[in-house]
């Protein structure tokens, strides 16, 4: 499948979806806390996208049961929101789709709960994946490559010592949650797909603390690091302009 240049208009209908996403994620950083369920955070998320008149990308997406993709300390991605009740210290990454007007917007966040001073090697880690994401993020001009995002990231995460999970990567969206290109969080500048302006990419660092290696557990869904250390996950969507990246959210 080639990649999909969108228009003005459909930039426009994005910018709106944002607008619902970056709602969600705001009300999500305000109810994280200690005792609060995965369950709570996931039925909040779909209340605010549905009462905005959108829909949540992930829920039906291949099956995936849920609004949310919840991720706690070791488990990577693609986690399914449960009656687990946070605790004080957890690394928890949130991921979220919203479909609106037939398009889709992509973003996820880490946050330490309780605050970063919980677990300050944990709130370490979670920055310099955020960092990665905005060094990425620098990279994604008309011009330059799908290398060059890719190998700005990887630079941060390893400055930091920690390893890249190559098999999962960023990805375009728009009127499908996941189209060309794949956008790695590895590779050398100057290589791979040329970045065009209206193209729209969700840059997204998936980082393991320790040995990248992974494992999908029996709910055929989530996916955790084999050595049982810390994943995290930051992802920002947006279009490819002439003078930089634009962040949708």
């Amino acid at each position: 499948m080639s990649v999909r240049i969108k228009s003005s208009k459909e930039i426009a209908s994005m910018r709106e979806g944002a607008a619902i996403l970056r709602k969600v994620q705001e009300s999500l950083r305000a109810k994280i806390a200690p005792g609060v369920t995965l369950k709570q955070l996931d039925t909040l998320a779909e209340n605010i996208i549905r009462s905005a008149k959108a829909e949540p990308s992930f829920k039906g997406y291949q099956g995936f049961p849920a609004t949310l993709c919840t991720m706690i300390n070791s488990e990577v991605v693609h986690g399914i929101p449960d009656d687990r009740a946070l605790k004080k210290g957890d690394l928890l990454s949130v991921d979220c789709g919203v479909k609106y007007k037939n398009l889709h917007t992509d973003a996820a966040f880490s946050v330490i709960v309780g605050g970063d001073e919980q677990n300050p090697t944990r709130a370490r880690f979670s920055q310099c994946v955020r960092e990665a994401l905005l060094s990425g993020c620098k990279k994604a001009v008309a011009g330059n490559r799908i290398g060059d995002i890719g190998n700005a990231i990887e630079k941060v995460i390893r400055r930091g010592g920690y390893r890249v999970c190559r098999e999962y990567t960023g990805h375009g969206f728009g009127y499908d949650l996941h189209e060309e290109p794949h956008v790695y969080n590895y590779g050398k500048p100057g290589t791979g797909e040329l970045l065009e302006e209206g193209m729209t990419l969700a840059i997204e660092p998936i980082i393991a603390s320790g040995n990248p290696e992974t494992k999908t557990l029996s709910d055929n869904w989530t996916v955790v690091t084999v050595d049982g250390r810390d994943a995290c996950q930051w992802e920002h969507c947006g279009v490819v302009t002439k003078s930089g990246f634009e962040i949708f959210v």
